[in-house]
């Protein structure tokens, strides 16, 4: 997955699939030049007030920049056939989120539309799968494409808005061009949104894969704990985080994603190749010089039935909506790692807190 935001949530994409099928109609791109800009090296260092061994699982403790990509690829199993599962949407007058299996998968809070199919990549073993589409009103976003900012917000879903969404399969194996694609199934969402201020629709389609993993499945239901709570340790956690990125603290950030990047990866057969990629984008995310804003005006985002949690932003500025509530400041913009948090069975969430699911 991404994870740089200078202004949109992380996206789960391919480079491979982006070079066939990539045509983004954009209503504003300037952000995009900063990225250009020469990253900034950090001397800056605050106190460790967390003990990162605490939160990380058994098996990445000894997980280094050096072994990192090893220990991953030793991870991934092929097979003869690898189905990799895509939603593609059109959306119409109105932003969008969309879940898979219960868990947040991708959001679109801008007007234009990404033709690029979005990998699906929760999905645990073979059988049914859930998606949820949850349809937004667009907010004042059409008034300042004309340049009418002082015009009132749209509020409500309009007539017009609509979200066209098909699940296709590409089988790893093959070429994945546009020839190599299956659809699988193919919904659009009904007029009942007109007029209402949020609106969702659900649908499933049957994946067969030829793995199997355990999941969040085995993990306590958060919302039936104390959620004053819950709520004090998500926070620790997101600092904690926040910490180790204002300390430039590769290593950290390395042991808390290696038990998600091995399943993510092996869910899209990754090469060693790509796992590279996936080192080199920690570095440069963790190469810069942040300033983290205090972890307030935030909502619980429940999701895996309950059982995983993230803290999102209450912030309706353009380049932080939909984004997580740990917000890092640095000079070409922001980030916004995408944390979901994680309570084991038989793990006390007073005393010993939460772990790490993955970032979205």
């Amino acid at each position: 997955p991404t994870r740089r935001q200078r202004s949109r949530n992380p996206r789960i994409y391919d480079v491979e699939i982006m070079r066939k099928f990539l045509v983004i109609f954009c209503a504003g791109i300037s952000f995009l030049g900063c990225s250009q800009k020469e990253k900034t090296k950090v001397a800056h260092k605050i106190t460790n007030i967390f003990d990162i061994n605490q939160y990380i699982f058994p098996e990445a403790k000894d997980i280094t920049a050096e072994n990192f990509v090893e220990k991953v690829f030793a991870c991934i199993k092929h097979y003869h056939k690898e189905p990799i599962y895509y939603f593609r949407i059109n959306k119409q007058n109105c932003l969008i989120e969309v879940y898979i299996n219960d868990i947040n998968n991708y959001g679109d809070f801008e007007l234009s539309n990404t033709i690029t199919p979005t990998k699906i990549g929760h999905i645990l073993k073979s059988g049914k799968q859930e998606i949820k589409v949850k349809m937004y009103p667009v907010g004042n976003l059409i008034n300042e494409d004309l340049g009418k900012e002082n015009a009132p917000p749209a509020i409500t879903l309009s007539n017009n808005a609509e979200v066209e969404i098909e699940v296709i399969m590409m089988d790893n194996k093959s070429k994945k061009g546009l020839d190599s694609e299956r659809s699988i199934k193919k919904i659009v969402s009904t007029k009942e949104a007109a007029g209402k201020e949020y609106y969702e629709f659900s649908f499933t389609f049957d994946a067969e894969v030829p793995y199997e993993f355990e999941g969040w499945n085995k993990g306590q239901n958060l919302q039936n704990l104390d959620q004053d709570l819950v709520q004090k340790k998500a926070i620790e956690f997101y600092q904690m985080v926040g910490e180790i990125y204002v300390n430039n603290d590769l290593n950290a950030i390395l042991k808390l994603e290696y038990p998600f990047t091995y399943r993510i990866k092996q869910v899209f057969f990754r090469n060693k190749n790509s796992i590279n990629g996936i080192l080199k984008e920690y570095e440069e995310d963790i190469n810069e010089k942040y300033e983290p804003a205090p972890i307030n005006n935030f909502k619980l985002d429940y999701m895996g039935n309950g059982k995983l949690l993230s803290l999102l932003t209450n912030n309706k500025d353009a380049n932080l909506i939909g984004g997580g509530a740990l917000i890092l400041n640095f000079e070409n913009g922001v980030f916004q790692p995408g944390i979901t948090l994680y309570l084991p069975e038989g793990r006390d969430l007073a005393t010993q807190g939460f772990m790490m699911w993955k970032k979205k």
